[in-house]
């Protein structure tokens, strides 16, 4: 017997078992937001049933985590859904095609399955790993699929994008073109010029679902400066002089070997406080050179290798942090930028970012953060020394700013109503 509710399925590769990267921390906030705000979506766009698609978990999983699937399992079930683990082949690659293909058609079937106990299901597919969804788009009449893609090759990638990678997106989007029941998710301004511009997408294809916070998460509320001191404290930062903070991932793309560079004329005046990350590949080397390049320049810093999710909010809002750098060569949204907003209201950091891709839809310049041009020589360090040079009132200022632009423009669980509701009436058609 068909259900009269909907299905919301949404897929993704990290934040249900684990939670390393930002695609977590966007998984998370879908988590948050449904366990707390279920009730007031469903009464602007419909009542619901949230399930979850991951890639079969266990150790091979990055960061595995049991707690983050018991978190993940607890949330859906108690509102009627449940975790759909996808078989894939878990001794290979999982940035692959070969494992994005066996992903996109196990959650095609997943979805297919709730379309026979469900009046109509919408199909979430987070990131390249669930791309190939749009393949499989119309091939169940009651199931729409959207799209939410928050990076491409193209952009954490460049010059060279890898080849297998750009042709599965770009196969993506052409799908996503020709098919009545895909869509793409408005996630910004940038990245839909981008999807636009280099990978043809029409832009009626498009769904907004802009990225966005569980704004009434408490792990977003900002410490107190006695809180913030102990957890720096904790992992050996001082919190007696000013702090230059980045928390990123051992990537290329995340660009911390930058700011390490663009520090050292700088040494005397600030601590570098570093959250590397490693990844689960070859690129976790990385964390070794940065902590060696630290020393061969001579720089006070402290390099943390691994993610507490306690570390960002304390160096955000200490009151001794002078700036969050965020020194991407490539970024979509960055999610700090809009967390650092919201953990420094009170005090500590002013965002220093690029101003390429989309951090200037979040951030205006000397409003509520710097930047500075990427192309520039020294652009980097003099962008540090205008941070480090900004009185107290200033950095107020602009601290203030930007925890209001984030509070206005990027409530999650506002923006997950409007998605649903815009497929409210599935049995119109195509965008009924």
């Amino acid at each position: 017997m068909v259900r009269t509710d909907r299905a919301l399925l949404y897929c993704a590769v990290n934040g249900i078992a684990n939670n390393t990267n930002g695609i977590g921390r966007q998984t998370k906030t879908l988590l948050g937001t449904l366990q707390q705000h279920h009730a007031a979506i469903a009464a602007r766009a419909g009542s619901f049933t949230p399930y979850l698609a991951v890639p079969e978990p266990g150790p091979a999983t990055w960061g595995y985590d049991p707690a983050d699937l018991a978190h993940a399992r607890t949330v859906v079930e108690a509102l009627g859904g449940r975790v759909i683990p996808l078989p894939w082949d878990n001794a290979a690659p999982l940035w692959r095609p070969a494992a994005w293909h066996t992903l996109s058609a196990g959650a095609t079937r997943a979805a297919a399955d709730l379309a026979n106990r469900h009046e109509w299901v919408l199909v979430i597919g987070v990131d390249t790993p669930f791309a190939g969804l749009a393949h499989h788009a119309g091939s169940h009449p009651r199931v729409d699929t959207v799209l939410a893609l928050f990076s491409t090759a193209r952009i954490t990638e460049r010059p060279h994008p890898d080849p297998g990678r750009l042709t599965w997106e770009t196969s993506a989007i052409a799908a996503v073109n020709q098919r009545p029941r895909a869509w793409v998710a408005g996630i910004g301004d940038f990245l839909t010029r981008h999807l636009h511009d280099d990978y043809g997408l029409d832009t009626d294809r498009l769904r907004p679902w802009p990225s966005g916070l569980h704004l009434t998460d408490p792990g977003l509320t900002p410490p107190t400066p006695a809180e913030a001191e102990r957890v720096a404290r904790h992992h050996g930062i001082p919190t007696d002089r000013p702090l230059v903070a980045a928390v990123g991932r051992t990537d290329h793309t995340k660009g911390l070997d930058l700011l390490i560079e663009a520090l050292a004329p700088l040494r005397d005046h600030a601590h570098l406080a570093m959250v590397a990350v490693p990844t689960d590949d070859d690129r976790a080397r990385l964390l070794d050179d940065y902590r060696d390049r630290c020393v061969e320049l001579g720089l006070d810093a402290t390099v943390v290798g691994h993610y507490d999710r306690a570390l960002p909010r304390a160096l955000a809002g200490l009151p001794t942090t002078r700036t969050m750098v965020v020194p991407s060569r490539g970024e979509t949204l960055a999610n700090i930028v809009f967390e650092t907003g919201l953990w420094a209201r009170h005090h500590g950091a002013v965002v220093l970012a690029p101003a390429i891709d989309g951090f200037p839809e979040q951030i205006t310049d000397a409003r509520n953060g710097l930047l500075y041009d990427p192309a520039r020589p020294n652009a980097l360090t003099a962008g540090l020394h205008r941070v480090l040079a900004l009185t107290e009132s200033e950095r107020s200022t602009l601290r203030t700013a930007a925890h209001d632009r984030v509070a206005a423009e990027r409530d999650a669980a506002g923006h997950l109503a409007t998605l649903l509701a815009g497929f409210r009436h599935p049995a119109a058609g195509p965008g009924g």
